[in-house]
């Protein structure tokens, strides 16, 4: 879709069926979701959202990867080039010994690079308001928010009233401020 975003149209929903079935029928309209509240995982909204998979399991790979390797570096510097010592015969490089410190310092780094990189990218680390689509959204409702951008709100509150829509208000966007929500009872 081109263009500016005139405003957004927020619908809620009595249960998780309803908005899947909104979620599915207003993408294959060409409609823009932009956005889906729900107070819990909803089976099946990423597939009908078509979200792209995460990348943070590759984040956890390479500070596990990283973790690994600074573990492994480390205790063959420490142990096999630095400081070499004969303890009861075993050789200096016993890869028994490493397990434990090697498997620690993978998971550890693993985990704090996935943390991070949540944190980063979600922007919960940063300090600022949340801006709801609408002042009336709860923790405890389930919550669609299309982008009306080409002046098709007729269709689209036709789309969402034939899906099971509780509610059905519009968000007009201004340059400042958000003005507040035209109520309309589906």
């Amino acid at each position: 879709m081109s263009g500016p975003v005139s405003g957004q149209l927020v619908a809620s929903f009595a249960g998780e069926t309803e908005l899947l079935a909104a979620v599915r029928t207003v993408r294959e309209r060409g409609f823009r979701v932009h956005d889906v509240f729900t107070p819990y995982a909803v089976h099946g909204l990423d597939e009908a959202l078509a979200a792209p998979r995460s990348r943070l399991p590759w984040v956890t790979l390479a500070g596990a990867l990283a973790g690994l390797t600074a573990a492994v570096g480390l205790q063959v510097w420490c142990a096999v080039v630095d400081w070499p010592l004969d303890v009861g015969g075993k050789p200096a490089n016993s890869a028994l010994a490493f397990l434990p410190i090697s498997f620690e310092l993978t998971i550890l780094l693993g985990g704090l690079a996935t943390a991070a990189a949540f944190f980063w990218r979600s922007g919960l680390g940063r300090r600022f308001e949340p801006r709801l689509a609408a002042p009336d959204i709860t923790d405890d409702a389930l919550v669609l928010v299309l982008a009306l951008d080409d002046g098709r709100e007729g269709e689209a509150r036709e789309l969402l009233r034939a899906a099971g829509a509780r509610e059905i208000s519009t968000l007009r966007e201004t340059r400042e401020t958000r003005e507040a929500p035209e109520e309309t009872a589906a």
